[in-house]
């Protein structure tokens, strides 16, 4: 066998003995420069980022303007994303925008950015990817305006550049000397539902980094869980069960050496986590929900567990978010004023109900204008399944506030 010797052994301990003392008196700079190392790898930095959160500090989205091809930590302590890190893009373009705006000072916004910045290295594929990873959140209203425009920024891109070829003072040589004459204007829609907003940074960085994905379902889940959040779990008395909600972050399937089966995942609601157990006659039964991203509704005992030192979970019933709507919920409302009602809001809005009428939730119409206000409740062929596409597309249609469940 291979055996250390002492000055391999001394050198080992001295290099723990530094790489700890830095993580301890400089932990922002230290995860900073571990996760700038390990950049290349999407599922290491998902880990380090993780381990920042549980140390507290505070992890900035990458930004087209303070970023930097590498992890950094800003005046205030704070870690600001790598936009190298981000995938899809790749180095030649961050270098590009680098340089641009250290020739040219901060962008003002995307059609700027576009016009300073060689759109050869920056294409549109690219630019995407940096919308949806949250880099341009500075430079526009919101990430659906931002994409929605990136057309039209692209092509006065396009114009701007054949203009200086040929030596023309087009509008943007007029912009470059007084900018504060022309506005460009961005493209009229509603934001991202949130869920679409984090899935575009699970996509580009691999994690939810400006939210969590079960933000959104809080209010309603308060309804199923009593208000009980997973940092507030106590173990149950013998024969109680409580009720937990959380988002998958791991789920596992194993086998013991007697060769029963268990089923094992962790729920996250961003105040804590728990470790559910599923033994077999549970796993049977619900196996197929234990997947990652799927936010969970489970029923059990809870006890401590000796291997963590946390608490654990024993399953007696699971349910998806879907199914504890189609039991918990009585009605699907949605509320508009008469400035917004028109025969074409009217027929988009069958439009997104239409594919959902299998479900047995009633929907109600709440109208709403100056001197009245009237509840209209849609004919029994019109119960609906409230699915997240469901409500997110009613929701991206008229407007987060004016959808939402009714329970008892």
């Amino acid at each position: 066998g291979y055996g250390f010797n002492k000055s391999h052994s001394a050198a080992y301990a001295l290099v723990s003995y530094q790489t700890l003392w830095l993580k301890a008196h400089y932990p922002a700079e230290f995860m900073a420069a571990v996760m700038t190392a390990d950049m290349d790898n999407t599922e290491k930095v998902v880990g380090l980022v993780d381990e920042c959160w549980r140390m507290g500090l505070k992890i900035l989205p990458p930004d087209i303007n303070s970023g930097l091809y590498h992890f950094h930590v800003n005046d205030d302590g704070e870690i600001v994303y790598g936009i190298g890190a981000i995938k899809g893009v790749g180095e030649g373009p961050i270098e590009a925008i680098i340089e641009a705006r250290n020739k040219g000072g901060y962008f003002r916004e995307l059609f700027d950015l576009c016009a300073r910045t060689d759109t050869k290295k920056l294409n549109r594929r690219v630019l995407e990817k940096l919308i949806m990873s949250g880099a341009f959140d500075r430079l526009g209203p919101h990430r659906a305006a931002l994409m929605n425009s990136l057309g039209d920024a692209l092509k006065a891109a396009d114009q701007h550049a054949k203009a200086e070829a040929i030596g023309q003072a087009d509008m943007f040589g007029v912009l470059a000397e007084e900018p504060e004459q022309i506005e460009q204007s961005y493209a009229s829609c509603q934001p991202w539902p949130e869920q679409v907003v984090l899935d575009g940074e699970r996509e580009t960085l691999g994690l939810y980094l400006t939210g969590h994905p079960i933000n959104q379902y809080l209010k309603e889940i308060e309804r199923y869980v009593g208000g009980v959040r997973l940092k507030d779990m106590h173990p149950t008395e013998r024969g109680k069960v409580i009720t937990a909600a959380g988002l998958v972050v791991a789920a596992r399937v194993m086998v013991t050496k007697r060769g029963n089966r268990i089923g094992i995942c962790t729920l996250d609601d961003r105040s804590g986590r728990l470790e559910v157990m599923l033994f077999t006659d549970a796993l049977d039964k619900y196996q197929q929900l234990l997947e990652k991203d799927r936010i969970l509704i489970v029923s059990g005992q809870v006890s401590f567990d000796d291997f963590s030192g946390g608490l654990k979970m024993t399953a007696r019933e699971v349910m998806d978010i879907d199914e504890a709507r189609e039991k918990y919920a009585r009605g699907l409302a949605i509320s508009l004023t008469d400035r917004q009602i028109d025969d074409q809001l009217l027929n988009r809005l069958r439009q997104s109900l239409e594919p959902h009428r299998s479900g047995t939730i009633p929907v109600h119409l709440y109208y709403q204008r100056a001197d009245a206000r009237a509840r209209l409740r849609f004919g029994a062929t019109w119960r609906v399944s409230p699915s997240d596409r469901l409500l997110n597309d009613l929701r991206g249609l008229i407007g987060s506030e004016q959808v939402e469940l009714e329970f008892d």
